[in-house]
């Protein structure tokens, strides 16, 4: 009994903590396709999209951009509390053809992490028995910004950058840069890591490569304090369902990653046994 107590007494106080630990996270959010495809997992159906976006638009929650995202973590500004970040890997054209007409329609914004060599061709980086996609083209790409949307890049190849040699490395940042800031106009100063695989010498060759965020999935970030170079983000599956969603961008959203990344540390040690 006095074991069940002390169960009980200390999952309380890990809530308590957890809570003002995690109450101020921004929610990052990470999507894929847009497109109804059985099985696969980074596929959401366009119609939950849609009832994802209406949640947050009927509980006043607001989308920001990585600009604004920058500014309230380096502490120059502050954000509204019900703030969230939508982002989607890899630039499929139905981001284009689906999500943005959605987006409009609710107010909403969302960043897009194209991958340079892949503009507007059909997804090879991903032949893993799924059927090809296409990307957006570099005018579905400049039509997205016009739109009010916001791009960062994802490589050059989309490959696993911690298996790059230096100079791969190198190229796979700054190439994908220069790509994305002579066909916008704009500065690149954010990057998204393909697979979320980075570590400390990835990070910190973003970092020279003059990125000022970079975002990653769950597995390889802290969680616990704010690394602007590792930024985790929360995975939206295609079996989403709206309560779960609900929780994922509450007060204890950052909960989410810490709950996979201990999932995936569990695993791996299983296996080794």
């Amino acid at each position: 009994m006095r074991f069940l107590a002390f169960i009980f007494v200390g999952s309380l106080f890990i809530a308590f903590i957890s809570y003002f630990k995690f109450k101020n996270y921004i929610p990052i959010l990470m999507y894929h396709r847009l497109a109804n495809n059985p099985g696969d997992r980074n596929s959401l159906p366009p119609e939950k999209f849609e009832e994802q976006l209406a949640y947050l638009q009927k509980h006043g929650y607001r989308t920001i951009s990585p600009d604004e995202f920058l500014t309230h973590y380096s502490r120059q500004g502050d954000l509204p509390k019900k703030s969230v970040m939508l982002t989607f890997d890899d630039g499929y054209e139905d981001n284009y053809t689906v999500a943005l007409p959605l987006l409009k329609k609710y107010g909403m914004q969302a960043t897009v992490f194209p991958i340079s060599n892949w503009v507007g061709k059909k997804n090879n980086w991903e032949n893993m028995g799924k059927a090809p996609t296409k990307t957006m083209t570099e005018e579905q790409l400049l039509a997205w910004l016009d739109a009010g949307m916001h791009i960062a890049p994802h490589s050059v190849s989309h490959t696993f950058l911690t298996q790059c040699s230096p100079e791969e490395l190198t190229k796979e940042l700054t190439e994908s840069k220069a790509y994305f800031e002579q066909l916008t106009g704009k500065p690149m100063d954010y990057f998204c890591y393909p697979y979320g695989d980075v570590n400390e010498q990835v990070a910190a060759a973003a970092k020279a490569a003059g990125y000022k965020l970079a975002f990653a999935i769950f597995e390889n970030a802290p969680i616990w304090t704010i690394d602007p170079m590792r930024l985790p983000r929360t995975p939206i599956p295609s079996t989403q369902s709206l309560q779960e969603f609900a929780w994922k961008v509450g007060k204890l959203n950052a909960l989410f990653p810490a709950l996979r990344k201990a999932e995936r540390y569990f695993k791996k040690h299983i296996r080794r046994k």
